[in-house]
């Protein structure tokens, strides 16, 4: 395999449309909505099998519906799922995201998420990839604890690592990330995150901060585009204009774009248009894999956009 995936799975649900974000004791009409593939990892896991690498999953479900939707959902995009356990007393989490004009809200269940752990993991089938890759680090407490572990021996065992770190919910910013991030190549956190996680006033501080502990940092700044920084330097690039329907699976998709050139060999700068390319044209439309384009797709796209990248 190219990649194995290791990480959370949950459905989601978008309400689209909403004229504001419900009181209690309210009720609001959405214009549209969506029941879809949620969690960070899979859709990542997804858009990269749709970029052309074999990946792999490894994970948690229940013997659910919710359980039956993802896994099918997974299977369509010809992600391996013969390593995602099925609990069978477990439930499927699932996320509400509502949007209006003005603001949007999200409430999650975690559901059997929380009790998957490093010791249901089958390494020796992690090891047959070349790249790990975990999304969603402050939404796994199960699996936290053995994080270090297991991007320790990764490492150890020749593959290349990245990390999306998500937010955490506990608004706590658990410093034992760092543990893992001496053995991540890739770190990919959005700039609310690495100002969090390094615990500094601003970017450019939380990425020093960051880039003295992990190889490279790669901080996603919405419309704004994305930096990247390694021992050589940083380098930005401006974001891509298109009229966004829905920004579900934004930064998972751009992770997805950045890492196919990645493990390619490319630049760092290179790498950052993909992101860029891959995360704009997965707003178009809703859900988090909707949009999501082929190789193809993007190269033509970047060759449209050629002067917003200025060459």
């Amino acid at each position: 395999m190219d990649v194995v995936v290791v990480g959370e799975l949950n459905v989601d649900l978008i309400l689209i449309g909403l004229p504001s974000l419900p009181q209690m004791g309210q009720l609001c009409v959405a214009k549209d909505m969506e029941f879809t593939l949620g969690s960070a990892s899979a859709i990542l896991a997804c858009n990269l099998a749709r970029l052309g690498f074999e990946v792999g999953f490894v994970g948690k479900l229940g013997e659910d519906d919710f359980g039956n939707f993802i896994l099918r959902y997974l299977q369509r995009a010809k992600v391996d799922t013969s390593q995602i356990i099925r609990e069978p007393h477990g439930r499927t989490g699932i996320c509400v995201s509502m949007s209006s004009p003005e603001a949007y809200a999200m409430a999650s269940f975690a559901g059997i998420r929380e009790t998957f752990r490093f010791e249901d993991i089958n390494l020796e089938y992690v090891w047959r990839a070349r790249h790990l890759h975990m999304s969603s680090y402050y939404l796994q407490p199960g699996l936290r604890p053995g994080c270090p572990e297991l991007f320790r021996q990764a490492k150890s065992r020749g593959l290349t690592t990245s990390l999306d770190p998500d937010k955490d919910p506990t608004g706590r910013w658990d410093r034992s990330i760092f543990e893992v991030l001496r053995f991540v190549d890739v770190f990919l956190p959005n700039e609310y995150e690495a100002i969090h996680i390094a615990g500094c006033a601003d970017l450019d501080s939380s990425v020093n901060t960051l880039r003295e502990v992990t190889k490279s940092v790669v901080v996603k700044l919405g419309s704004a585009g994305a930096l990247a920084a390694d021992s050589q330097g940083v380098f930005r690039t401006k974001g891509f204009k298109v009229i966004p329907v829905d920004t579900t699976g934004a930064g998972d998709s751009f992770d997805a774009g950045f890492l196919h050139q990645y493990l390619r060999g490319s630049s760092l700068r290179e790498c950052l248009f993909w992101g860029n390319a891959c995360g704009a044209i997965s707003t178009t439309k809703m859900g988090g894999t909707t949009a999501f384009p082929t190789a193809e797709e993007v190269e033509r796209f970047l060759k449209e956009r050629a002067g917003e990248m200025g060459r």
